[in-house]
C-alpha cells in the first residue's frame, strides 16, 4: 500500500534542502573570503622600507605584526606596547644597533606579553638596555646589551625567556625585581662591573646554561634560595661547547673561578663536584670546558679591553675621591684651629683655585663605583 507524503511533511524536506544548500554556500564563501592576517613591516636607515625609524614602525603596526629592521644604527628609544615581533632582518647584532636618543630612559621598553626581539645591538643607557615591565611569555634573545646601568631588566613579569644574550660592560648584568618563573638560559653575562645576576623579591625563576664571569656573578639575597640554579641533567650542547646541559659556567675576569678550575674525571663536561653560590645554596652539576675552543668562541664576542679601560676610569674616580677628602678634612682643619676673633681666613675655593667642591650625585655616583670595585668574589 502506497502511503501518501502530506502537504507539511514536503514543505518540511523542502525547507531543509534550502536550509543545506544555505550552508554550503556559507562554508565556500568562508573558504574564498580574504581573511585579516598579520602583515610584516619592513625599517631602512636608507630608506628602502616601509619605514626610516623603528618606532614609527611599531606606532603604525598592529598587534602581531611582524617588523623587519634592515642593518644599520638606530638612535632612538623604543616603547612597545602592542604584541610585536621585532627582528633584524641579518639576525646579526653586530651590524644592526639601536642606540638611545635619551640616556635617562631604556633603550627599549616593553609592555606588552608575547613580544619577540631578536638580533639587535643595544647600548647607551643610564637607566637599562631593555626594560620589561608587568608583561608574560616574552622572548628576548640573540641580542648584544652594553653600556648601560642594568642591561637586562624585569619588573613585576613572569614566564618570560631570556636566551643567547650577550650583556657585558653594563654596572649590572640582569636584575629581577618581583619577577618569577621567568627561564635566565643560554646567556653570556660577562665583565659586567657589578653583579651578574640580581634577584629582587623573584622566586621560581631557572638560571641555567649560562656563562658568567663577572667579579660578583651572584648577588646574595635571601630569594637566591627560592630560584633553581640548574636543571636535571639532559644530553644537549651547552654554553661552553660541552655535550650536557645542566648547571651554568662559573669565571671571573682573572681567570680563577670554580668552573675554570676545577676538575672532570669523567670527561662529560660537567664539574666533578657542586659549586656553592651562597651558604646552603648550590649549582650541583656546573658546567666545565670540555673543549676549550667553546669558551674561546665565546670570549671572541667580549670587549675585554673595554672592561679594563672601563676599571681604569673608576680606579682615577676612587683616587680623586680620596684626594678631595684629604683636601676637605685638611680644609675643616684649618678652620678649626683659627682663635675666636682673628682675622678672616680665605674661602677655601681659592685655595682650590676657585674651582667649586663636587655635587651630590656626582660624589654618590662616586662612592657606587667604589663599593662595587671592592666587592670581589672568586
Amino acid at each position: 500500500m502506497k502511503i501518501k507524503e502530506g502537504k507539511g511533511r514536503k514543505k518540511e524536506r523542502k525547507g531543509n534542502e534550502i536550509a543545506h544548500k544555505i550552508l554550503f554556500l556559507i562554508m565556500v564563501l568562508g573558504l574564498t573570503l580574504p581573511t585579516a592576517s598579520a602583515a610584516t613591516i619592513t625599517v631602512d636607515p636608507l630608506g628602502d622600507g616601509d619605514y626610516t625609524s623603528i618606532q614609527a614602525a611599531i606606532d603604525a603596526a598592529d598587534p602581531e605584526d611582524t617588523i623587519l629592521v634592515n642593518s644599520g644604527t638606530y638612535t632612538e628609544n623604543l616603547k612597545i606596547d602592542k604584541l610585536l615581533k621585532l627582528w633584524s632582518d641579518s639576525r646579526n647584532p653586530e651590524n644592526t644597533l639601536i642606540r638611545a636618543t635619551n640616556p635617562n630612559e631604556p633603550v627599549i621598553e616593553i609592555k606588552a606579553s608575547r613580544t619577540t626581539l631578536n638580533g639587535f645591538g643595544i647600548s647607551g643607557s643610564d637607566e637599562a638596555g631593555i626594560y620589561l615591565e608587568g608583561v608574560e611569555k616574552c622572548e628576548i634573545s640573540n641580542n648584544e646589551i652594553s653600556g648601560a646601568k642594568t642591561g637586562l631588566l624585569l619588573k613585576d613579569s613572569g614566564k618570560n625567556i631570556l636566551t643567547n644574550n650577550v650583556i657585558s660592560l653594563n654596572e649590572k648584568g640582569v636584575l629581577l625585581e618581583n619577577s618569577n618563573e621567568n627561564t635566565i638560559q643560554k646567556n653570556t653575562i660577562a665583565y659586567n662591573y657589578g653583579f651578574g645576576v640580581s634577584l629582587e623579591g623573584s622566586i621560581g625563576n631557572q638560571i641555567y646554561n649560562n656563562y658568567l664571569k663577572n667579579t660578583e656573578n651572584v648577588e646574595e639575597r635571601s630569594e637566591n634560595s627560592e630560584n633553581a640554579w640548574g636543571i636535571s641533567i639532559s644530553r644537549d650542547k651547552n654554553v661552553v661547547g660541552g655535550p650536557f646541559v645542566s648547571g651554568n659556567f662559573w669565571a671571573n675576569p682573572e681567570g680563577t673561578g670554580f668552573s675554570e678550575t676545577g676538575t672532570d674525571e669523567d670527561g662529560n663536561g660537567l664539574c666533578d663536584s657542586r659549586y656553592e653560590i651562597m651558604e646552603g645554596l648550590f649549582d650541583e652539576y656546573p658546567l666545565y670546558p670540555k673543549y676549550p675552543t667553546g669558551v674561546e668562541n665565546l670570549e671572541t664576542r667580549l670587549d675585554i679591553e673595554g672592561y679594563e679601560a672601563g676599571l681604569a676610569e673608576r680606579e682615577k674616580m676612587k683616587a680623586e675621591e680620596g684626594a678631595e677628602e684629604e683636601d676637605t678634612v685638611e680644609n675643616e682643619s684649618e678652620v678649626g684651629s683659627q682663635p675666636p676673633g682673628g682675622e678672616e681666613e680665605e674661602p677655601a675655593s681659592k685655595e682650590n683655585g676657585g674651582l667649586p667642591a663636587p655635587g651630590f650625585a656626582i660624589t654618590a655616583a662616586i662612592i657606587g663605583t667604589v663599593y662595587l670595585l671592592k666587592r670581589r668574589r672568586n
